[in-house]
């Protein structure tokens, strides 16, 4: 098995564990996400790095449980990969704790005004186009509440600047959908693209670094992201704020204005998962309970429709 790629690996593991039995479905998406990974980054075949490894597990904003799911993951392909004669560093697995995660951070209308000033007042550099594509791609992350990894994963093919839509591919729930966006988004993305790609090619990705066939790597974002929160005086710490955070604040921003113009939540709720991409109404639900703590004023009306989803905020504790 020498001449097997890394997505073939992949592929013969998890044909291997559905044989045995093993539904084995999240493993193998997250196996195919670090393939995805290896190819974007440029490893070659025939060995699995620490290097990749790390940047795949450690790289990325992610919750103590979620890395320690895709260490075990990466474990049972290093297994693998070594008795098809391939090099594989094995990762070590941490032992399971019992975390309390902090609620998401939710910005508020200053904070987000801040932002997005820092953002904008980067000076160019012959060194880095970040001073283009930061103002634009984190519009994106709150203009169209996209997760970073989907808005990392456009391509000009998918920015259909006429129609003004998004096409996602292969997102979280392995769903792909279509969502459309602000007239004044769409002319933010058609400047941009004009600007970042001259000639440009149907597979180029829409936000990159070094080329147009390399998006940009999401630890880069993170770094980039935790500079423009101290350039806007906004305290970064454990549980927040985060790239992912300006999707919440797109969740959020659209329950406030529904229900300030009167609109039934329930009715609405179904529109927002479906934008979002929630493969159910559980994880679209949650935003209720953020915008309910976040802004108490709209908890009347939220309580109405979802009195038995939202709880009551918790009284002083003696």
């Amino acid at each position: 098995m020498p001449d097997t790629t890394l997505p073939g690996l992949v592929a013969e593991l998890a044909a291997s564990r559905h044989a045995g039995g093993y539904r084995f479905t999240v493993q193998e998406r997250v196996l195919r996400q670090f393939a995805s990974h290896c190819r974007r980054e440029g490893y070659p075949d025939g060995s699995i790095t620490r290097e990749a490894v790390d940047g795949f597990l450690y790289g990325r904003h992610l919750r103590a449980s979620t890395i320690r799911r895709n260490e075990l993951a990466l474990r049972q392909l290093a297994e693998y990969a070594r008795a098809a004669g391939w090099d594989a560093w094995t990762p070590a697995v941490a032992a399971q704790v019992r975390v309390r995660h902090q609620p998401p951070y939710v910005f508020t209308d200053d904070e987000v005004r801040r932002l997005f000033t820092a953002i904008d007042s980067q000076p160019m550099s012959s060194f880095s186009n970040k001073a283009m594509v930061d103002p634009v791609l984190f519009r994106v992350l709150y203009g169209a509440g996209l997760r970073i990894s989907e808005a990392l994963s456009l391509t000009l093919a998918d920015a259909d600047i006429r129609s003004g839509t998004l096409r996602i591919r292969d997102s979280k729930n392995g769903e792909s959908r279509t969502v459309p966006v602000t007239a004044r988004l769409t002319a933010t993305l058609e400047g941009y693209i004009a600007a970042a790609h001259p000639a440009p090619e149907t597979s180029d990705y829409v936000f990159y670094s070094i080329a147009p066939g390399r998006p940009v790597n999401q630890s880069t974002v993170y770094l980039r992201f935790r500079g423009y929160l101290a350039d806007a005086g906004i305290p970064h710490f454990t549980g927040g704020p985060h790239p992912h955070s300006l999707r919440h604040g797109f969740a959020v921003a659209n329950l406030r204005r529904w229900a300030e113009q009167g609109a039934d939540l329930a009715v609405m709720l179904p529109y927002l998962a479906c934008y979002l991409g929630h493969a159910d109404l559980r994880g679209t639900q949650y935003y209720l309970r953020l915008t309910a703590d976040a802004y108490p004023e709209v908890m009347a009306r939220a309580q109405v429709r979802f009195g038995y989803v939202i709880p009551e905020p918790p009284g002083d504790q003696p």
